[in-house]
């Protein structure tokens, strides 16, 4: 803005004193050059662009409205098949929560794994969908929530709908979920 601002001043005093316009466009080269080089510093910073920064933002502040929204439902019974404040189940609250933020999940947490795009467990984020087996434990998909926080060594929290207590938050490190983890995806 500094730079802009004194260009700003030394045009105005060259069209004043009549300067040739050969002189004002080598002038407007040379302020054009800088702003380049000023925008490729932009883009070599150590966290993003200034672009990439505000888009991480927003994604954080989505984040943590949809995180909000779902702690509301805390407590609500686990009802199989259902998808609304009265009871969930547990693909039912995970639709229900991101359908508030125009986000349309699958209806089963088997189809809801591929509405997003792929995360690794090192990876994991506020927000993404975490899914584990069954009950059956049978291998594939049958439970699904919503990451609320990680922790610096990979573990994690997530609300769900369980079928033994309904909307709660839990741990991946509960022997429960500790050995029927099966993978993540971003849909935020």
């Amino acid at each position: 803005m500094l730079i802009f601002q004194s260009t700003k001043t030394i045009i105005m005093s060259l069209i004043k004193s009549k300067i040739s316009l050969s002189a004002l466009f080598v002038l407007l080269t040379i302020t054009i050059t800088s702003f380049s080089a000023q925008g490729q510093q932009l883009s070599n910073r150590r966290h993003g662009t200034v672009l990439e920064q505000l888009e991480q933002n927003s994604r954080n502040n989505i984040v943590d409205q949809v995180i909000n929204y779902a702690y509301r439902f805390r407590g609500t019974p686990y009802r199989y098949g259902a998808m609304s404040p009265r009871g969930f189940d547990c693909s039912g609250f995970t639709s229900y929560v991101f359908k508030r933020f125009g986000i349309n999940l699958d209806r089963s947490s088997r189809g809801q794994i591929f509405d997003g795009v792929r995360v690794k467990k090192t990876e994991l984020q506020p927000g993404d969908l975490v899914f584990f087996q069954g009950r059956s434990g049978r291998g594939g998909v049958g439970h699904v929530g919503i990451v609320t926080k990680v922790n610096d060594d990979n573990t994690f929290h997530f609300i769900h709908s369980a079928c033994s207590s309904g909307v709660t938050e839990s741990k991946n490190t509960e022997s429960y979920y500790s050995r029927r983890y099966v993978g993540a995806c971003r849909v935020l």
